[in-house]
This record gives structure tokens, C-alpha cells and sequence, in this order.
């Protein structure tokens, strides 16, 4: 049996499908791109977000205990420390001021009245293991940090006044986390920011 075509029908040549083919690859590819930058941004709004959650935690804490506490920052970490009788102490391992890494790509930056700081990128941390007693005879292990921290949070809710960067490696945009010396805090998103 033959078929016959309707009069002005006819299917697509090889030419036709693999055009299409190719105009469906790269706006897949352009999606693709556009959705991993929608992720780092969204990176960098999580890790400013967190920092900034935890400065303003340690600042109410700091109030309440009545106690000093200070932020030590590096290009790609950052972790809290307590004065304990003018020594500078790590908080326990499994405490909320632990030291934390930012994801991949990002990193820190910190301006403090002005002026950039230089921060490390990635220091051994060195510590010296004290011992505080209690007046029930424990003896409760204390980690001296040798290093002093970038910002300092008061206990009557001052601080010093910085600007921390969080921005993906190449890119100019970034958040930054403002602090006044009245101890106010901002998120500033990217498209406020300026470098």
C-alpha cells in the first residue's frame, strides 16, 4: 500500500533537528549558569545571615553575663572567643561560638573604622590549655588562644565598629554585616553593597 502526503506536508531534515537541538543546549546551559549563580548568591546571603545572627546572639549574651566577648576572623573562617580574667578563651568544641568555615568560594573581608584588615588565611590555632577550679573542686579546662580577637563585643552592648564582607571569589558584589559602636548590627544584600 502507498501513502500519499497531503499537498504541502512534509517532515524536518536533519538541518532542522539539530538546530533546534543546539538552540535547546545552550539556553539549557544558560539556565544552568544563571541558577549557579542564584545559588552562590544565596550562599552568601546564608553565611552573612548566620555571622550576623551570631554577632548579634553574642551581644545579648554578652550583656546578660556581663562579660567580654570577641570575634577572630580569617579570609575563609571565623570563631568567638571570651576574656576569662584578661585571657582570651575558646568556646567548648560543641558550643554555638565555635569556630565555622564559610562554603567554598566565599570569603571574608573586614574594614574596621575605615581601614581593611589584612586577615590571615588559615592559621594553626594556638592554644594553651589552662585549668580553671570551681569552688566544688572541678577543674574545668579552659583554651587560651594566643591570638586577640578582630572585634570586640562588650557587656554593655558595645562594639567595635567594623563591616564584614561575605563575597564569592571574582565577584565584586557581596553582603556585608555593618556594626556601630552602639552595638547596632545591618545586613546590607548585595545590590546595596559597595566594595
Amino acid at each position: 500500500m502507498i501513502r500519499h502526503q497531503a499537498p504541502g506536508a512534509r517532515g524536518f531534515t536533519l538541518i532542522e533537528i539539530l538546530v533546534v537541538l543546539l538552540i535547546v543546549g545552550i539556553l539549557t546551559g544558560i539556565a544552568v549558569l544563571s541558577l549557579s549563580s542564584l545559588g552562590q548568591a544565596s550562599r552568601r546571603e546564608q553565611a552573612a545571615r548566620r555571622l550576623a545572627g551570631l554577632i548579634e546572639l553574642a551581644s545579648q549574651q554578652a550583656v546578660i553575663q556581663g562579660e567580654t566577648y570577641g570575634l577572630c576572623l580569617e579570609t575563609h573562617r571565623y570563631w568567638f572567643l571570651r576574656d576569662e580574667h584578661g585571657q582570651w578563651v575558646h568556646f567548648a568544641h560543641g558550643s554555638i561560638y565555635r569556630r565555622r568555615s564559610l562554603p567554598r568560594a566565599l570569603t571574608i573581608s573586614v574594614d574596621l573604622t575605615g581601614t581593611r584588615l589584612h586577615l590571615p588565611t588559615r592559621q594553626p590555632s594556638k592554644t594553651t590549655v589552662r585549668h580553671k577550679a570551681h569552688a566544688s573542686g572541678h577543674r574545668e579546662p579552659l583554651r587560651v588562644a594566643h591570638r586577640p580577637p578582630d572585634i570586640l563585643i562588650l557587656p554593655n552592648g558595645e562594639l567595635s565598629a567594623f563591616e564584614i564582607g561575605i563575597s564569592a571569589r571574582g565577584h565584586q558584589r557581596s553582603y556585608r554585616i555593618r556594626g556601630t559602636a552602639t552595638g547596632h548590627l545591618s545586613l546590607i544584600p548585595l545590590h546595596h553593597a559597595s566594595t
